[in-house]
């Protein structure tokens, strides 16, 4: 009889860290709940309104994510229709809650199976898509705590990362392409490749215009909700302030190995909001009103999507987490 899928995750290094950095995230937040539960009461109290802004804030996010991944993966090659590109979005934010970046990883699958896109190359697509996020949050973050007054933190945070990213577009522009293609390893081949898709990425005018315009959009209208959010908690907050929680939330959960970047996201948003002046219970509290709306979201368009997703592709969740690298090795580590 085969160990179900959460028994076969517990056996891996790599699942059973990702588990017990479940359980320590909730503990967490848990804590912070006791702590602070009479000020985060009011965290599921919206009015109708503000769940409305918020969700339409979210639905415009999913709507972008598509833009992105369609955008992304043209630049290799492969025509992607907008609505699978959408679908496929819908089906990588539902999934990551999971262990072991399920979403992405099926994301990655789905792609190859269905338009012949290198995992070396997807790989390199979402490296390149998480540097210019966390790039445009740290930028942000920075700008609006200087415009608040703290000029030597906001420099920090928006100059460090900008002159990280001008590294990468000088290394872009004179790395040479296919340096390791007659390597005898094939692991080494397939990584040689995902470089050179990197390089591609930051060597590109046209895509890095658009991929600036819109992350610059994602964590605009995730600023968006954490600000609908402090409303919902009856805090006098402004959108500067939202900005800074909002960046450093993103830039932990990103950082996070945890599905989801459960904790991770909302302890971001307590520090960010430490570093705005305001208190840290109600940056979590706006952390957790923005996650539980955008759950909502993923349960009714997500889940559908990723269904019909694996219905169309065949493949299904276990298939994917088996993905042999070994058999597979021009796929690379996604």
């Amino acid at each position: 009889m085969h160990d179900s899928w959460f028994a076969r995750s517990l056996k891996s290094r790599t699942g059973l860290l990702q588990w017990l950095s479940i359980a320590a995230a909730l503990v967490f937040i848990a804590w912070i709940l006791v702590e602070h539960a009479d000020d985060l009461k009011t965290a599921f109290s919206l009015t109708p309104e503000l769940f409305a802004l918020i969700s339409v804030s979210a639905l415009i996010t999913f709507l972008m994510n598509g833009i992105e991944l369609k955008v992304l993966v043209s630049r290799f090659g492969n025509a992607v229709p907008f609505r699978d590109a959408m679908l496929l979005g819908l089906m990588t934010s539902t999934l990551n809650y999971l262990p072991l970046k399920t979403g992405t990883m099926l994301n990655g699958v789905i792609l190859r199976l269905r338009y012949k896109l290198e995992l070396t190359h997807f790989a390199a697509l979402v490296a390149g898509s998480t540097v210019i996020h966390l790039w445009i949050a740290l930028v942000l973050a920075g700008g609006a705590l200087t415009f608040e007054g703290q000029t030597k933190l906001g420099l920090l945070l928006a100059g460090a990362p900008t002159l990280a990213l001008l590294g990468l577009v000088i290394w872009g522009h004179r790395r040479s392409a296919g340096k390791l293609d007659a390597h005898q390893s094939r692991f080494v081949r397939a990584a040689g490749r995902a470089v050179d898709g990197m390089g591609l990425i930051f060597s590109s005018p046209r895509l890095l215009a658009i991929e600036t315009a819109v992350n610059l959009a994602l964590v605009m209208l995730a600023s968006l909700r954490t600000y609908w959010s402090f409303m919902a908690l009856s805090a006098d907050v402004s959108m500067a302030d939202a900005i800074v929680v909002t960046s450093i939330g993103i830039v932990a959960a990103r950082l996070s190995v945890i599905p989801g970047g459960i904790g991770f996201k909302e302890g971001g948003a307590a520090t960010g909001a430490a570093m705005a002046g305001v208190d840290p219970a109600l940056g979590l509290a706006a952390s957790v009103i923005d996650r539980a709306v955008t759950l909502v979201w993923l349960l009714i368009l997500g889940v559908p999507a990723t269904i019909y997703l694996q219905r169309a592709s065949g493949v299904s969740l276990e298939s994917a987490s088996e993905y042999d690298a070994a058999e597979h090795a021009d796929a690379g580590d996604v």
